[in-house]
């Protein structure tokens, strides 16, 4: 028999939600049922709360149920939240950043907060409040429940004009009761790169793979994205290596041993959200399939761009994230603007790798 050959197949794809929303998050519940949250309001400026959808058929029609954390006007708060769920199935978490600001103004400041269902996402409690350092905050997922129990809380470092100098993970060993110590996942030895959009997955139990869109510290000026690992459950991360990737945010889905599927956003060239197939070592990554999974329609050259952060405001499309369902297919979600406003996408996939 012919080994097949690595292959992603798009088996459908839909929308969740339709209302200006934005960076969304999804998890199965172990009876079946999906959920998945995303930030309402504003598109990705993400001027709302957050709020959920249920999806009780694998993702072919959505029902939103309801808001897991509302904006406040005393004091003028908006947020967006992401989902992620415990090894065991029994608590689904929401984590992001609470922005402390009037809609249409600048930030005053940001702090991580979660909460949490242990209802399949029916009810959700209070957020409680993780301690990092008080600086503007950029949160790009959400909590990682590894299969020890642990918690790690993801948060990038953006002072002005040095975006992303940082990142670190708040680590609870008591299911978030308390959060003693911060680990560093990224930071460039050189003082040279800033960190971008974080994203990190369990690859077997105690080792950890994270990712980061990377750029410049003067000027944010797109570079490879990078990746890092950890051996011991997120305690220590080994020093950022290039990906070889010229992405941007990007999503690893461990697939078992050195593979990985891989989402990312391709801002340069024809546009669209990639996925891939790739094995990794410590020190590099190999793409053995590349496909669009979404077509963003547009082009850009990189000559275009002079400050890459002007650029943000114009971007369509982005945050692709993916699990795993119990039937072996994945669920990827991202946003995008669509037919004159913002809303969410879903798209099933078949892997063969």
């Amino acid at each position: 028999k012919e080994a097949k050959l690595p292959y992603i197949e798009i088996l459908g794809s839909g929308r969740i939600d339709e209302r200006e929303s934005s960076f969304p998050m999804a998890v199965q519940l172990p009876k079946g049922d999906l959920l998945c949250s995303y930030g309402v309001g504003g598109g990705p400026s993400a001027s709302g709360g957050s709020d959920w959808s249920r999806s009780t058929d694998g993702g072919e029609s959505w029902n939103v149920e309801g808001t897991i954390l509302d904006l406040t006007t005393d004091p003028d708060t908006t947020n967006f939240l992401k989902l992620t769920i415990s090894p065991d199935g029994s608590t689904v978490y929401a984590y992001g950043q609470r922005s402390y600001r009037k809609v249409g103004e600048a930030k005053q400041r940001d702090e991580p907060v979660f909460c949490t269902s242990t209802d399949g996402g029916h009810t959700w409690s209070e957020p409680s409040v993780i301690p990092m350092p008080s600086v503007p905050l950029e949160i790009s997922h959400g909590l990682l429940a590894t299969s020890s129990g642990r918690l790690l809380a993801p948060a990038a470092l953006f002072p002005p004009g040095r975006l992303g100098e940082r990142v670190l993970v708040a680590v609870s060993d008591d299911g978030g009761k308390t959060w003693p110590s911060h680990s560093v996942m990224f930071q460039d030895p050189n003082d040279e790169l800033g960190y971008l959009e974080q994203k990190l997955a369990e690859i077997e139990q105690g080792r950890l793979i994270a990712t980061c869109w990377t750029a410049t510290l003067d000027g944010v000026l797109d570079r490879e994205d990078s990746f890092t690992l950890s051996n011991d459950d997120g305690s220590t991360w080994s020093a950022p290596a290039p990906t070889g990737i010229m992405g941007q945010t990007m999503t690893p889905i461990p697939l078992g041993g050195d593979r990985l599927l891989v989402l990312y956003n391709k801002r340069y060239g024809e546009q669209g959200i990639m996925m891939n197939l790739v094995t990794f070592t410590e020190s590099k990554w190999e793409v053995h399939f590349e496909g669009t999974m979404f077509d963003g329609q547009a082009t850009r050259s990189r000559d275009d761009v002079d400050q890459g952060q002007g650029e943000w405001n114009e971007f369509q499309f982005g945050f692709p994230t993916a699990i795993k369902l119990q039937d072996g297919t994945y669920m990827a979600t991202h946003w995008s603007r669509e037919s004159g406003h913002f809303g969410i996408r879903w798209t099933r996939l078949r892997v063969d790798f």
